[in-house]
């Protein structure tokens, strides 16, 4: 068994909140509502590479609700305020005290300077009294700055140097071209030309055209533009970017205004290309005409969340000076911010005053967006961890309970019949094996040491607990031990239909189990990780599971419904593949007869019963490897999670009902030996790999996080290097519970049956001694409820050999 003790964030985040703007128009408490409502069934959606962290309300004037937007936070700049504090503090502060990012007004970069990379280019000074060509002051502003022509950082430097507060940097499709600057030189030699900025001489050929798949994908959209239209409409060798910001209206929109929408190739441009804009790749084409027309390639541009880098050609004292907050939004989000700014400025100018001095202006706050200060998945999963060690432990000792519960029934229906004397009397046949009650199961302890083999360790099952006298023939009907006409039976000697009866095997480990188990897991781990075989683990997960959770699950619950609605008939064997059937069949000979006689052979009698919850079982099994193997993110799928979580505590069940440990002592070897199992494969490994990979977290993450960049499997996430992270099916999952993050609280099978198999030496003991105690008509304490008794406990087990 492989176990993990991983929990590291999947990044999956809620559908409700995506890439683009959401416009509220509801009440804060219909939303609070929604999303209680979201929480409560535990919907997710699928994973993003890139998370956006921070928020940005923007309030409009007149509006009660703000309408808000999820941007990326920069690894620079001072770090925003959580949504909840914010609000908290912003309500009982003034102005000049509140925290940073927190009710700003939106504004425009100089008419100078629209992308703020002139002081970059060492064209101007910034200061908050010079250097701004229009005058504007900058004070409380947060400034939307157009990606492209220099960094994020020199960007965020000179906003804050021109009095802003916060920047906001929103995607273009001018950041996607640049000019080769390469033969160019920045000495003032009396011709502007020779300026690597301000040179107008640049051709076609000295343009850095976008690159293919990391910023367009020609398959989500795909246009000709003709070379007349090119020349005349676009310009892509303007000083100092080379893109011209009037390309825009050319190359954005889903009408013909777009020409990637009027030369497309075929008519899904609009519907396959969800940026609706489009980039030039400077890639050309000859039509295949009588006049060889050149047409220039446009393909669909991506347009997602990226990551504010640092940048390191600044100085240690220009990394320390910027302070502000900068966030990131995309192109389509920024469109539809510019919309509303520009709206507010037009209606504010038709009341004959400005933006920046009559009428309200927008008013925006930027927060982190809040996470739970407790994991409670954390709780629940540790609630799910111990339920199911107690469970099966409580289980594996039934039998002990059901031959007590045979017992007491049959006492009871003694004295019913023939007064208090015939209970002694029966208790007492019980406590000599009288021919009319089964056989107490063996004390837990051997006393020589020995482990049973598989013949010598089979044990009654829960449903079979009383017996009817010998028959003619010798045989003898099995019963439940809670049908009180079975038991009756028993003493009245009258016959009664046989209830469905079967025989579970069980193993009692040694010491030497206890090793060998540890070394077969451990060769399990590493054919894991050298042969990377994670999709067989997941066919053995489905299916073995899919019989625990028939046996565990189905078989008790539909036994239960069959007998509510006193329906017995699905409970009997089937004639068809009954012992008398198989044995005539094979007689006459022919196939039909040998299959019949081979699954008789194999599966015993057949019930309705048997057929109906294993279909139904291994139905679920085979829809949760369906998924498995085809949803990108399995996790993400509340049933497929769910699934995962019952079929394990079904696997830890059945386990501790068949594997068995004895003696104390093989459990303080079996524990021991585990305990630096993990250690080594957790923390040594690393040491020993060659890439300092730990062999466990691989095995347990399916070869470990993907290995390409974010931004590349935001855009191709089905990508082999963007495969991988996701836990192999050896462990409970449940995803945290309100955390925009994702991720999930995970707790390894073996973290579960390990322990479990002490708790259910431990449960089998307090039971046989509770038996003990109803046959000899003694009393029925245990180690756990009679502390008196734990002296005469410690006794018993050091001479039986148990150990102390």
């Amino acid at each position: 068994i492989i176990r993990s003790h991983i929990n590291a964030p999947i990044e999956i985040i809620s559908g409700a909140l995506n890439a683009t703007m959401t416009i509220s128009s509801t009440s804060t408490s219909m939303m609070t509502a929604a999303r209680l409502i979201l929480l409560s069934t535990l919907l997710i959606a699928p994973a993003q590479s890139i998370l956006q962290t921070a928020t940005i309300d923007i309030l409009l004037p007149g509006v009660p609700t703000p309408i808000t937007l999820l941007a990326s936070q920069a690894s620079f700049g001072s770090s925003l305020i959580s949504y909840s504090d914010g609000h908290s503090s912003s309500s009982s502060s003034s102005s000049n005290s509140r925290p940073a990012g927190v009710g700003l007004i939106p504004s425009t970069p100089p008419s100078d300077d629209p992308y703020l990379c002139n002081e970059s280019y060492g064209f101007t000074t910034y200061s908050s009294s010079s250097g701004n060509a229009d005058g504007k002051s900058y004070n409380n502003a947060a400034i939307l700055v157009p990606r492209g022509q220099c960094s994020f950082e020199r960007k965020a430097l000179s906003a804050q140097r021109l009095g802003a507060s916060a920047i906001i940097i929103y995607g273009s499709l001018s950041s996607r071209y640049s000019l080769n600057v390469t033969n160019s030189t920045n000495e003032d030699n009396g011709s502007s030309n020779n300026d690597a900025y301000t040179r107008d001489d640049y051709t076609i050929d000295d343009v850095k055209w976008p690159i293919d798949k990391q910023d367009y994908d020609c398959d989500n959209g795909q246009a000709f533009i003709p070379s007349d239209v090119f020349t005349n409409k676009l310009n892509f060798i303007t000083s100092p970017g080379g893109y011209d910001d009037n390309n825009d209206d050319y190359l954005i929109g889903n009408s013909e205004n777009n020409m990637c929408v009027k030369y497309a190739a075929d008519e899904t441009f609009v519907s396959a290309c969800e940026s609706q804009r489009c980039l030039v790749t400077g890639k050309n084409v000859t039509d295949g005409g009588s006049d060889g027309t050149i047409k220039y390639e446009a393909c669909c541009a991506w347009d997602f969340a990226i990551r504010l880098y640092q940048d390191t050609t600044l100085t240690v004292d220009e990394i320390k000076e910027v302070t502000i907050p900068a966030v990131y939004i995309t192109m389509q989000q920024a469109m539809e911010f510019l919309d509303l700014m520009n709206g507010v400025s037009s209606n504010n100018d038709d009341d004959g005053g400005d933006n920046n001095n009559s009428g309200d202006p927008i008013v925006l706050s930027m927060y982190a967006r809040d996470r739970p200060s407790v994991n409670s998945s954390a709780i629940i999963i540790w609630a799910l961890g111990v339920f199911v060690a107690w469970l099966a432990s409580y289980l594996s000792s039934s039998d002990y309970r059901s031959y007590a519960k045979a017992i007491r029934m049959k006492s009871h229906l003694v004295a019913r019949a023939g007064g208090v004397g015939a209970v002694a009397a029966t208790t007492a046949a019980g406590g000599q094996g009288g021919e009319n009650v089964e056989r107490p199961p063996p004390s837990p302890a051997r006393h020589d040491g020995t482990p049973r083999s598989r013949s010598q360790s089979r044990e009654r099952s829960t449903t079979a607990t009383a017996a009817s006298p010998p028959s003619e023939s010798g045989e003898r009907t099995i019963y439940r031990d809670d049908d009180e006409d079975a038991a009756e039976a028993v003493i009245t000697n009258r016959n009664v239909q046989p209830q469905h009866y079967q025989e579970e095997e069980s193993l009692e480990l040694d010491a030497s189990h206890a090793i060998f188990f540890i070394v077969l897991a451990s060769t399990s781990l590493l054919v894991l990780f050298f042969f990377k075989i994670f999709n067989v683990v997941k066919i053995f997960y489905a299916f073995g599971c899919s019989g625990a959770f028939a046996q565990v699950v189905l078989y008790p619950l539909l036994t239960r419904v069959f007998r509510e609605l006193r329906w017995k008939s699905p409970m009997r064997p089937m004639e068809c593949l009954s012992e008398e059937n198989a044995t005539r069949a094979a007689l006459n000979g022919g196939c039909k007869g040998k299959i019949l006689m081979c699954l008789y052979s194999f599966f015993g009698p057949i019930t309705l019963l048997d057929v109906m919850a294993n279909t139904i079982a291994y139905a679920v099994g085979g829809t949760w490897l369906y998924i498995a193997f085809t949803v990108l993110h399995p996790g993400s799928n509340v049933f497929y999670w769910i699934v995962q979580d019952v079929f394990g505590a079904c696997m830890c069940i059945t386990f501790l009902g068949t594997i068995k440990i004895n003696a104390i002592r093989v459990a303080a070897i079996l524990l021991t030996v585990a305990f630096f199992y993990d250690i080594f494969f957790v923390f040594v490994t690393p040491l020993l790999t060659k890439h300092g990979e730990s062999i466990m977290v691989n095995v347990a993450t399916s070869g470990g996080p993907p290995k390409a960049d974010p931004s590349w499997c935001e855009k191709y996430p089905s990508s082999t290097e963007c495969k991988g992270g996701e836990p192999l099916p050896m462990l409970f999952a449940i995803p945290r519970v309100g955390d925009y993050q994702g991720g999930a609280s995970m707790l390894g099978l073996g973290d579960i049956v390990l322990p479990g198999l002490l708790l259910s030496f431990a449960s089998r003991f307090d039971e046989a001694k509770r038996l003990m105690g109803l046959v000899s008509g003694g009393s029925t304490c245990t180690v756990v409820w009679c502390p008196a008794a734990l002296v005469l406990v410690r006794l018993f087990s050091w001479h039986a050999g148990m150990g102390t």
